[in-house]
């Protein structure tokens, strides 16, 4: 089990550059990727996102990729032709306006578009051979962490799940209670309130009762608790990759299970412990939104 709580980064040098990434990942409960990298790199970015698709399904991951030219490259593109033009229209205008100075180097470089910088898709290529090598590397440190995260996650999880089997075997002691206080309580009622009438059809009272006493039957909500609880452990123990989703989904059922118990209780002690199972899922709740 891996926590979305991660961090990585590495610096090497691969062939003529030098690539330093850093990858910071945090709780979301969608994938929401993020690259920083320079404008001239910007080609290879769609190339990051894909790749680091592969290995995570959730959480907020932040990638800055910095790559430098151990070498001296040829990616300088100079435009002599629009710096000719640019110099010959400011010598214009400096004798047409009778302006002092002479125009330089410093006044040419601030028109951005003289010189340019582009890289070729053969050079493209093979920035992105050494940039998936280090990438790889920094998602399995992030991995890693994650995974240590996770063990201490799953911990705490398992406390509470234990927690929460004592409280479902508990409810289910106070059950058969129940129905019986339930069905004794209509019982006393119904009696009371027709003792005066002489036309009573008892047959059909007595299957009324019955069905009434079967609407506080918990049993089901306290089998699918039980089913719940061992569906939750065994997706903590799966080498499976991303399980959070399907545990929030989980803590919703056994809340909701918990709710209905609550709706029918007719005993102080089971309302007792089904708000007390209710805070228990929200604790596990709360760890489930860091598990990837």
């Amino acid at each position: 089990m891996r926590s979305m709580t991660g961090y990585g980064r590495i610096n090497k040098n691969i062939g003529d550059y030098g690539y330093n990434l850093e990858i910071k990942s945090l709780n979301s409960k969608t994938l929401n990727l993020n690259v920083i990298i320079p404008p001239l790199f910007s080609p290879i970015e769609i190339n990051i996102q894909n790749f680091i698709k592969k290995y995570f399904q959730r959480g907020r991951i932040n990638v800055y990729v910095d790559i430098k030219f151990l070498k001296s490259d040829d990616v300088i593109d100079i435009d002599l032709g629009l710096a000719k033009a640019y110099y010959n229209a400011l010598n214009i205008l400096a004798n047409e306006l009778h302006l002092s100075g002479e125009v330089n180097l410093e006044i040419l470089l601030k028109f951005k578009d003289i010189i340019k910088v582009s890289l070729t898709d053969e050079k493209i290529s093979q920035i992105w051979d050494g940039l998936e090598k280090v990438l790889e590397e920094v998602i399995d440190l992030v991995i890693r962490f994650q995974e240590e995260e996770g063990k201490d996650l799953e911990k705490v999880i398992k406390d509470y799940l234990e927690e929460m089997k004592n409280v479902v075997e508990e409810i289910s002691k106070y059950a058969d209670k129940m129905k019986e206080t339930y069905r004794e309580h209509i019982n006393n009622n119904l009696s009371s309130l027709l003792s005066d009438l002489s036309n009573i059809d008892e047959k059909r009272m007595e299957m009324e009762i019955t069905l009434l006493a079967e609407r506080s039957d918990i049993t089901e909500e306290i089998d699918r608790l039980t089913s719940h609880i061992k569906r939750f452990k065994n997706l903590l123990e799966t080498d499976e990759t991303s399980i959070g989703q399907e545990l929030d989904f989980i803590c919703q059922e056994m809340h909701r299970e918990f709710n209905t118990i609550a709706s029918k209780s007719k005993l102080l002690e089971i309302t007792n412990l089904s708000l007390e199972g209710r805070s228990l899922v929200n604790k596990i709740r709360e760890q489930v939104q860091n598990i990837h």
